[in-house]
Parts: C-alpha cells; structure tokens; sequence
C-alpha cells in the first residue's frame, strides 16, 4: 500500500485538477500535538486539512468506511481512528488521545456529516472538547469558504488557535463539554467571518481611496 506522503501528493495533484484550494494562515499550525476541527462539505475537505502542515494528521473517520476494501486501505495508510456514529466509541477516544500524548495531530469534522444544506455550519456532533481537554491541547479552526465547485479555487481559512485551560485538571460535568463545544463552533465560525470581513473591508478601503484620488 502507499505511504501517507505519496497519498498526500496524489490526492493533492487529483484534487487541484477538479477542485483547486487555496490555504489561508497554513503558517499558524505548530508542530506538536493538537486538533484540527473543519466544516465539511465534501470528501475533499480531507486533502484540505492535510495540508494545513507538513506533519502528519490522523483524522476520525466514520466506521462504515471500513466496509469499503480500497477505502479501508487508504484509511490503514493515513492511520485514520474509525469512530461510531453514535459518539460512544471508547476505544476510538483512546487512540485518538495516544496519538495526541505522542505529540501528533487528529483532524475532526465535528458536524459529522456533510453539510447539505445553506447553512455556515450545522450543529456539532461534539468529540473534540473532550480530547482537547484530556489532551491539554490546542484547536486549530479549519474553514472553508464555500462547498467546492469544479474549476473554482476554494480558499481554505486557518484560524487562531485556542485551548481549553480553565478546565484542565478539573472534574467535568456534561454540561460543561456542551459549553466547550458551543465555543468550538463560535470559533469555527469566528474565523470564516473575520476572514469576510476582512476582505470587505480592503474592498472598502479601495473603494474610498479611488474616490479620494478622483476629487484631488
């Protein structure tokens, strides 16, 4: 079977064939452990998270891939972590937090299925609190623009990253992941709006400076 570097590649290469992307804020991810959480519209999202850094990512993947012989290949490959969908999946909580106290990274779609519909993101499924905060890691926001369009770069949106420490070493109630989690998607939605905003306001500021330039 092929190594994660080649796979990466080729997805890479077959990916900008169709669906080109483009990362912005690639730079913010450090090396280490921590946990990249990204909306998900298509398969492709996963070539998208990959390459918000050069090491590897161990992403959690539904189990019923695993039907699959080719895509249970790939996912050995890559290392991906087979969770229910049901969320109660304690061994997949186990791997996931080995790999993350082994200093690598786990990448989560938190909506848990693709999003279909207009909305910035659906409710998250929740996972990536409880990991965060066990872990003592941080969260990478990973957010695309818009669900991909053949021949239509995506831009890929890296937000800041934020940790949980007001809860670590502490004994946890549900209701307090619920809070974690609505922060996670605050977040999430945080850095695809700020980036908007960001690109209407140097929209703006060129408008009015050739406004300024025009009435000299």
């Amino acid at each position: 079977m092929f190594s994660y570097g080649f796979l990466k590649k080729a997805m890479k290469f077959l990916t900008n064939l169709t669906y080109p992307f483009k990362i912005i804020g690639k730079n913010k991810v450090a090396d280490g452990s921590c946990i990249l959480v990204a909306n998900h519209y298509r398969m492709w999202d996963i070539v998208h998270v990959a390459y918000t850094t050069k090491e590897k990512v161990h992403f959690i993947a539904k189990k019923e891939l695993y039907d699959n012989k080719f895509i249970a290949g790939l996912c050995k490959t890559i290392q991906a972590i087979p969770v229910a969908r049901n969320g109660q999946d304690t061994k997949a909580i186990v791997t996931a937090l080995k790999y993350l106290k082994n200093g690598e990274k786990i990448a989560i779609f938190p909506e848990g299925t693709r999003n279909q519909t207009d909305a910035d993101l659906l409710p998250l499924k929740g996972g990536a609190a409880i990991l965060a905060i066990k872990a003592k890691v941080p969260i990478y926001p990973v957010m695309a623009l818009h669900r991909q369009r053949f021949w239509r770069r995506t831009k890929v949106i890296v937000g800041d990253p934020f940790e949980f420490t007001e809860y670590y070493d502490k004994k946890l109630t549900p209701e307090d992941y619920v809070v974690a989690e609505n922060i996670i998607r605050d977040k999430m939605l945080m850095t695809r709006n700020c980036y908007l905003q960001t690109i209407e306001n140097k929209k703006l500021n060129k408008k009015n400076k050739i406004k300024s330039e025009k009435h000299k």
